[in-house]
């Protein structure tokens, strides 16, 4: 797949507003992130380039005191022509490193139009994480087509509550749906089969319920054009080295990563499937057929598990908030100019780097041993 960065804009904090990506080979769909901070004023940087003014994207979050903690995104793909939206999402964040992520079904084809999963990290001591995912309901509505650019607010359009305000403004927990809410506590270096045995029944609402089947392939396509690697040309910024024009990777993985991290481990089994004792893929006679989707994650594991600290630094940049509320232009941050957040993320990057570590790796047990050994 040769995915290329067809389209870009920026916020005034200099991270990317709207990135589009596209297999220009294949002339496939065009996969279209459009993301603010919820501090972003209106005005010139105010808009995406498609045409999405911060204050539609941002709905109820906009410019309020936790703003600048608060990302709003629409994800949206060509089908027919027309680039229609199929997830609005909304990720908030604390100092000390707790979150929370929602994504909401708005694609007009799908049986769980409206539906919204609700994923919650808290850190707690002794390496571990409480963990809560929940799929809300609303009462029944009508489903319609929502396109990028936006005209009018996600809500006015379909008549869902905003999905930044109340949490039972996303309707109520469908008790319908076995082990719907999922809640645990895990340790993130702790044995894969303990986190896995939390996660069993809720794995199966979303991968297997025909009504969410739309769901999941819309969830997929989104983690694929989330899964920056090798097989991508993703063209970029360099800000800090002589090459203007060599991208350096560190600062592309930008705000949305919290929810791909999330919903990868409950929507695509390929992500996972090496945790649960299962046959390698290599030796299994389908790896072929296997993406694990590594691009997901990984500048996080890179960035604290192996210290990697420019890449500390770009993830800093995209999530510490240097601009305030309004967010002033140019703020500058650590990565550019040593700049002191406002609100600090290095505690919610680590909080990342940690979970993706229980949900998606699992280290080949030789190189496991030997670097124990480092420590003993």
């Amino acid at each position: 797949m040769a995915v290329q960065q067809v389209a870009a804009a920026y916020q005034n904090d200099g991270n990317f507003c709207q990135l589009d990506l596209q297999d220009t080979a294949a002339k496939g769909p065009i996969m279209r992130i459009e993301t603010f901070r919820a501090s972003q004023p209106s005005g010139e940087f105010g808009k995406t380039k498609s045409g999405t003014p911060v204050e539609l994207l941002a709905g109820a979050d906009h410019l309020q005191s936790h703003s600048n903690r608060v990302f709003r995104h629409l994800y949206s793909w060509t089908k027919q022509g027309r680039q229609v939206a199929v997830f609005e999402m909304r990720e908030q964040f604390t100092p000390s490193g707790g979150f929370e992520v929602r994504i909401r079904d708005i694609d007009s084809e799908s049986e769980s139009f409206g539906t919204t999963l609700v994923c919650v990290s808290s850190p707690k001591p002794g390496n571990a994480y409480s963990i809560r995912y929940e799929l809300r309901a609303p009462a029944k509505v009508k489903r319609v087509r929502v396109h990028s650019p936006l005209e009018r607010s996600v809500s006015s359009i379909t008549g869902l509550g905003d999905i930044g305000g109340p949490i039972d403004s996303c309707g109520e927990i469908d008790a319908s749906l076995k082990g719907n809410p999922m809640s645990a506590n895990i340790q993130w270096n702790g044995p894969k089969s303990s986190i896995n045995a939390s996660f069993a029944d809720f794995d199966r609402i979303l991968q297997d319920t025909p009504k969410f089947a739309t769901f999941k392939d819309n969830a997929l396509n989104y983690l694929r054009m989330g899964d920056f690697r090798d097989k991508c040309i993703h063209d970029g910024t360099n800000l800090t080295g002589p090459n203007p024009r060599l991208a350096s990777e560190y600062l592309l993985i930008r705000a949305y990563r919290k929810s791909l991290i999330m919903l990868g481990r409950v929507i695509d089994a390929d992500m996972y499937k090496h945790t649960l004792g299962m046959m390698s893929p290599v030796f299994g006679g389908n790896a072929i057929r296997t993406d694990p989707k590594p691009g997901v994650y990984t500048p996080f594991l890179t960035a604290y598990m192996a210290n990697v600290e420019h890449y500390q630094l770009g993830l800093d940049k995209v999530h510490s908030d240097y601009g305030g509320v309004p967010m002033k232009q140019s703020p500058g941050s650590r990565l550019e100019n040593g700049a002191t957040p406002e609100v600090d993320a290095t505690r919610l990057n680590r909080s990342l780097a940690e979970i993706a570590f229980a949900f998606y790796v699992n280290p080949h047990p030789v190189s496991a041993r030997a670097i124990a050994s480092l420590f003993a």
